[in-house]
């Protein structure tokens, strides 16, 4: 079978799952496997006993260049990199090296292999949350720029002239709107409402918009109002594919001129 994985290995050297078939047999003719899983037995035991079985910083030593290179490439996912300037000399040595330094520098290259990306993904998350931030803070606190109504109509009823509506040309440093309110729930009955811009010649009209309730805003062009699109009105129309409107108007008013 192939070397398994650091996941697996962790496993059978702290006995928490049972291993797949054939990972003992495996660990009994693979000496690399074996002595991987025997390490972290022992940084286990060590970690047990708690500080007291652990030797002071001052028995260690800087590691060798080569494992500064294997950090990099399993971090950056690139080409080993020379190592930074040469280690400080290091302090004597009591005692004989102790067996767990390689099992540190392991864990280490381990971890750097599971996760290489997780240093940079929450550097990039907390970024992201910190531009949210100052984004939603400038919106918030940006004041919006000031609107001025330069033209209104009264909506009334095509029938009985009741007047059941109102409309309004908003002009902004944001662009032109026209802003439609009704005094009542128009009924679509099957179909929807639909509000348009007539011209006063009576011959030709545009859709701004749906009426989805009592109220909408559309954005209109300056040019419309200039070439004499004035008559606001509102429409019933059915769900029939056909874009002209359906001649059943529910209410209509008529801008002034503009000047």
């Amino acid at each position: 079978m192939s070397h398994p994985d650091d996941e697996l290995l962790a496993d059978v050297a702290l006995d928490v799952d049972k291993p797949p078939p054939g990972t003992h047999e495996h660990l009994g003719e693979c000496l690399e496997c074996r002595r991987a899983v025997d390490q972290l037995r022992r940084t286990t035991v060590l970690l047990s006993q708690g500080s007291a079985a652990i030797p002071s910083p001052a028995a260690w030593q800087s590691p060798p260049p080569h494992v500064w290179q294997r950090v990099a490439a399993a971090i950056a996912d690139r080409d080993p990199v020379p190592a930074p300037g040469p280690a400080p000399s290091p302090a004597p040595a009591p005692a004989p090296e102790p067996a767990h330094r390689a099992e540190v520098t392991r864990l280490d290259l381990t971890a750097s292999r599971r996760r290489p990306g997780w240093p940079w993904a929450a550097g990039l998350a907390a970024a992201g949350l910190a531009v949210g931030l100052l984004t939603g803070r400038a919106l918030w606190s940006e004041t919006p720029p000031p609107s001025t109504t330069v033209a209104r109509a009264e909506l009334d009823t095509l029938d009985t002239k009741a007047r059941l509506g109102e409309a309004a040309v908003v002009r902004s440093d944001a662009g032109v709107n026209l802003q439609v309110a009704t005094t009542t729930t128009l009924d679509p009955r099957d179909g929807y409402l639909e509000v348009w811009l007539i011209n006063s010649d009576g011959k030709r009209m545009v859709s701004v918009g749906v009426l989805d309730t009592e109220s909408g805003t559309f954005p209109i062009s300056q040019s419309l109002l200039d070439q004499g699109y004035l008559v606001v009105d509102i429409s019933r129309e059915p769900f029939d594919e056909q874009p002209e409107h359906s001649g059943d108007s529910l209410l209509r008013g008529a801008l002034p001129a503009q000047t």
